[in-house]
């Protein structure tokens, strides 16, 4: 079923495709088939600039001097004239076809991997130029109370923003300096990066289908890399098995042959119920379909380096084996082995992927001051609303279906990161945001209702990407019926971006405050900017509040209370508390 019109996913579904098939309409001068038209090219500040995200062919040719600079100059030859940002085109079929309105050039689709996934010889995101006309803007203007009036930031907010944010700054770089940050030097890790990149490529050769067993950061994170990045096209098939509903999981266990299948256990402590549950079930399938020897490689484990249930396991096993380092808890751990194995193994260019990241990093350090660093802002302003504006939802919607599952990603990590009850010193403070996933435009149809006109509790992220990297035309046709004829000429990219603009003026007009996190892409660069701008943006609410980013508490209050329940040794007074609840009950209210 099709309820929306994000072009890829759309034309996957029209072409008999697998699930996110990425095609192509070309034009017959090889150029990228986007039409860049200022009405519909995003315009965010810069300082006191306004800076204009580039039409394709001013990247292209600015990919193109860089080419000629390092030698390249027979790249454009034949039937790859030109070049879409992040990915080759494919080959292209054109055809003569007389319409209503005359004879125009149809094309056919064509498959074509999707950018990010392949590494060339010689990398973009090694050049300047391909970096710069990729990078991620936050557009704070449909924020600021000039755009929404009460209840959006106004100059004395920023004003008093600007030397909180600049503390923190300084606070935060201390801190990293001490080694207290472990995310934050996952994109210079070359040596795991090395021995993903090598493992990965080994199981290539010998598999085709990954499942990956984790739950929470050890799954959302993975998920995000593979479903944003890769396509149908691609032969090696990822899945992430997050649940432990019997149904869904023996029904998995029984559609893969397990000849071909490998399953990536990912734990830190190897104490994790639901996956150690998950990995004991797959061990004992294993064990009988495989026998005793040959099962050991169709298990990679992704753990502590020293320490850990798991890595006693690996010892006691042999199984190939990944780390995760030192000071990276789940929900911050998706740069590291924990989410590049998996990205990898499916084809991703994990190296573009932690380049974006590190692109991001030097941004925000090189930024003259905290309120021109994109992740403190955005940290900041969230944080704003929240405390002095009662916005306690944050709705988080992606015009891509690309990103919705990156979406899922930070919904957990602003959500488990800043929800506490206590600060650092101890003092109840109760915070919290509650993050909201959506899609656009399926969303528009169900809650933005909800968002216009009910309570005043809630700030909108979007976000926007301006190439889609398939271009699908809509043929013009019953040009008589107004409500319709309009369309044809037009481009589903070009509407579902015309919904994201018309959304937010909406939101706007009814004095209801958005930001838009702009993406020229969507490719391994993007994401990994995105990614690690979340991260921080995250930490430095965290330190507005007072609380500590990398505890959960409340979550492991119910994982006592599990253990308890499964009788492990140790958790009986866990068990007598739930039996007592369960005992006070009342039946009169159980109808």
């Amino acid at each position: 079923m099709i309820d929306g019109f994000e072009p890829g996913e759309h034309l996957g579904a029209l072409g008999r495709t697998q699930h996110g098939t990425s095609v192509a309409l070309q034009p017959r001068d090889g150029r990228v088939a986007v039409q860049a038209d200022d009405q519909h090219v995003a315009e965010r500040p810069r300082g006191a600039e306004v800076a204009h995200v580039p039409r394709m062919h001013q990247v292209e040719a600015a990919v193109g001097e860089d080419d000629a600079g390092a030698g390249g100059t027979a790249r454009r030859q034949g039937g790859l004239q030109g070049r879409n940002v992040g990915g080759h085109l494919g080959e292209r079929h054109v055809e003569e076809d007389s319409g209503l309105s005359g004879t125009r050039k149809r094309c056919s689709l064509t498959p074509r991997v999707r950018p990010g996934t392949r590494p060339r010889t010689m990398a973009n995101y090694r050049r300047r130029r391909w970096r710069d006309a990729m990078t991620v803007q936050l557009d704070l203007n449909g924020v600021l109370a000039a755009a929404v009036g009460a209840d959006g930031i106004g100059p004395q907010d920023l004003e008093d923003l600007a030397p909180r944010l600049q503390r923190i700054r300084a606070d935060l770089v201390t801190r990293r300096t001490a080694g207290e940050l472990g995310f934050a030097e996952l994109p210079s890790r070359r040596d795991d990066v090395k021995k993903v990149i090598e493992t990965a490529a080994a199981v290539r050769s010998e598999f085709d289908t990954l499942i990956v067993l984790g739950i929470g950061g050890s799954a959302l994170g993975a998920r995000a890399l593979t479903t944003g990045l890769t396509g149908a096209g691609e032969p090696f098939r990822v899945v992430v098995a997050d649940s432990i509903d019997p149904d869904a999981f023996a029904g998995l266990l029984s559609e893969v042959d397990v000849k071909r299948t490998l399953f990536n256990v990912i734990s830190k402590s190897g104490e994790t119920p639901e996956t150690m549950a998950q990995f004991l079930v797959v061990r004992d399938h294993l064990l009988r379909e495989l026998g005793a020897v040959d099962y050991r490689r169709h298990i990679v484990v992704t753990t502590d380096a020293t320490d850990g249930a798991m890595r006693q396991i690996v010892h006691d096993e042999g199984f190939r084996s990944l780390t995760i380092p030192a000071g990276v808890i789940g929900r911050f751990s998706v740069l590291s082995s924990v989410g590049l194995f998996p990205a990898a193994a499916a084809g991703v260019d994990v190296e573009e992927l932690l380049a974006g990241a590190a692109h991001m990093d030097a941004r925000s350090r090189a930024a003259e001051s905290a309120m021109a660093d994109p992740s403190l802002v955005l940290g900041g302003v969230l944080w704003l609303l929240g405390a002095r504006r009662r916005k306690s939802i944050v709705v988080t919607i992606s015009y891509t279906e690309r990103l919705v599952a990156t979406v899922d990603w930070f919904c957990q990590l602003w959500a488990e990161s800043l929800g506490k009850e206590l600060d650092r010193e101890g003092r109840p403070v109760e915070w919290g945001q509650t993050p909201i996933r959506a899609v656009g435009t399926a969303d528009q149809h169900s809650q933005l209702q909800l968002w216009i006109d009910g309570p005043r509790d809630k700030v909108v992220l979007f976000l926007r990407v301006e190439d889609h990297a398939t271009t699908a035309d809509i043929p013009a046709a019953y040009q008589d019926l107004e409500s319709v004829g309009y369309l044809g000429g037009r481009e589903l990219g070009e509407l579902l971006n015309a919904e994201q603009r018309a959304t937010e003026l909406a939101l706007g007009k009814r004095g209801r405050p958005s930001m838009t996190l702009g993406l020229p892409a969507v490719n391994a660069f993007t994401l990994g900017q995105l990614l690690y701008l979340f991260e921080w943006a995250t930490i430095a609410a965290a330190e507005l509040i007072g609380v500590d980013a990398f505890g959960q508490p409340g979550v492991e209050e119910g994982k006592r209370l599990a253990h308890g329940l499964m009788g492990r040794g140790g958790f009986e007074t866990r068990r007598e508390e739930v039996e007592e609840w369960l005992a006070r009950k009342n039946p009169q209210f159980i109808i």
